[in-house]
């Protein structure tokens, strides 16, 4: 009769993917900055996630931050320097990475068909 055996392998842990939450400014600040009552009023709110949004602007993990805000899809929460609604309807979305998207600037050129611009 064959015997069966568990196997057990040990996992382990991949820091890596929240590593960055260790050096986050918001460690030792309390979790009701970033995230406030549902009964909180609109002025209140505003002021809350203004003074959230400044502490994330300081922070040196701002951007690992937002961008596993935006992975996955967190829905509640100022993260990265973006609240909720910045980050449903995609308003003010900083760039993670700035120099992935630049285009080269273009040359303007003035159609042969048209006078110069100054001259009669």
């Amino acid at each position: 009769m064959p015997s069966l055996t568990l196997t057990v392998r040990l996992l382990t842990p991949h820091s890596d993917l929240w590593d960055w939450q260790t050096r986050a400014l918001c460690r030792t600040t309390r979790a009701d900055l970033f995230f406030g009552p549902d009964s909180e009023s609109r002025a209140t709110r505003i002021r809350r996630e203004r003074q959230a949004q400044e502490l994330c602007r300081s922070c040196p993990v701002r951007h690992e931050c937002l961008r596993h805000a935006l992975d996955v899809g967190e829905p509640y929460g100022v993260w990265g320097g973006m609240t909720e609604s910045d980050r449903r309807f995609g308003q003010d979305r900083p760039q993670l990475n700035p120099q992935a998207n630049r285009k080269p600037a273009k040359r303007l050129r003035i159609s042969p068909r048209h006078p110069r611009p100054g001259r009669q």
